[in-house]
């Protein structure tokens, strides 16, 4: 049971993670405001 608890919390992290990068990406492109929006969307 405990194990499975790891694999769930790394595979969270990572989606997290993904989620990141892509949202950095788009900031690259000039899609999304600098980080001041950012973090406010991450907190939802």
């Amino acid at each position: 049971m405990a194990r499975h608890k790891k694999i769930e919390r790394r595979r969270e992290l990572d989606r997290r993670r993904h989620r990141r990068k892509k949202r950095a990406k788009l900031r690259a492109k000039g899609l999304l405001p600098p980080a001041e929006g950012t973090q406010q969307a991450d907190k939802k």
